[in-house]
């Protein structure tokens, strides 16, 4: 199956200079596993996009250190691995922290795409 083409977009960049979210997401019941060469971390899965991912409750990792990520959710035929960088760690209402992607197959891209645009038209299809 082709990922919709309104998910593919370039990096976009807010006066400031900060980066604005790239590709659409979706919320999933589902856990991810965090290896940081010296720990592995277990926490819910907040949301996923083809760009990275929000994990609920981890806070340990700090910004700019890069991660080896496996994503579990009913939702992917099988989990979705990955490397990023920690980019964001919140500790106010809020708790947990934000990983972008930098290295993840195409496959898995596609695959989270695909499951964006699915959660997205159940969305949809509730409200009509």
């Amino acid at each position: 199956m082709r990922s919709p083409s309104h998910l593919d977009s370039k990096v976009r960049f807010k006066p400031e200079g900060r980066r604005l979210r790239v590709f659409q997401r979706a919320q999933l019941d589902g856990r991810v596993l965090v290896h940081d060469d010296t720990q592995l971390f277990i926490a819910p899965l907040e949301n996923i996009s083809a760009g990275g991912l929000f994990i609920d409750q981890l806070m340990n990792i700090p910004t700019g250190k890069t991660v080896r990520v496996v994503v579990k959710s009913s939702k992917f035929g099988a989990p979705i691995q990955a490397t990023g960088t920690v980019v964001r760690v919140e500790r106010d209402d809020r708790k947990g922290l934000a990983i972008e992607f930098t290295s993840i197959s195409s496959r898995s891209r596609e695959q989270i795409q695909n499951c964006v645009f699915e959660n997205r038209m159940e969305k949809v299809l509730k409200v009509a």
